[in-house]
């Protein structure tokens, strides 16, 4: 009798551990969340060639909230879920004679919708973005210079993709 009684009492006890765990919340490696904006930069002379440069950016909301620098040919960039437009600068260094660095900055504004969709309790909520469609009327994409002028770097920007629901392939083409 004792032995039943031990052994029923290890199973209940083996049964309530079990019961009380919870299932974790981990969001997978794999899990697709908010994808960002990618920017490929091409020579305006050859439109197919990609060209590289030592470019600076930040968010223009009055505080420089990111400055990433680096020789590249492609920019990925957030865009804001709390508004439905976002300005980034985009500042372009070169080297002069003398070994001195100019700094010149233009500014591109992107107007957009977005949408947030579950995933699940782990990984919360991800947006998907759609780039405004641009029309004579209204232009999106709107590239603009500093004050004092500097002049403009960036010759032209193409939306090639206004879905960004992922982050395989590139939304918008710089030249310059």
């Amino acid at each position: 009798m004792k032995k039943i009684l031990v052994s029923l009492l290890f199973i209940t006890f083996t049964i309530c551990c079990f019961w009380s765990c919870e299932k974790d919340d981990i969001c997978a490696d794999g899990t697709v969340t908010t994808p960002n904006l990618i920017i490929t930069m091409y020579n305006e002379d050859n439109q197919t060639e990609k060209k590289s440069g030592y470019i600076q950016y930040f968010m223009d909301d009055e505080v420089i909230n990111k400055v990433i620098a680096g020789t590249t040919d492609s920019i990925v960039v957030p865009l804001r879920t709390d508004a439905e437009v976002v300005k980034w600068g985009f500042t372009l260094v070169t080297t002069g004679s003398g070994g001195t660095k100019n700094y010149n900055t233009d500014y591109i504004e992107f107007k957009y919708t977005h949408n947030e969709i579950y995933v699940s309790r782990a990984c919360g909520y991800k947006s998907f973005f759609y780039l405004n469609e641009s029309t004579p009327e209204n232009l999106n994409a709107v590239f603009t210079d500093t004050i004092p002028n500097d002049n403009l770097w960036i010759k032209d920007v193409v939306i090639t993709r206004n879905n960004i629901e992922d982050e395989q392939s590139a939304h918008v083409k710089l030249y310059f």
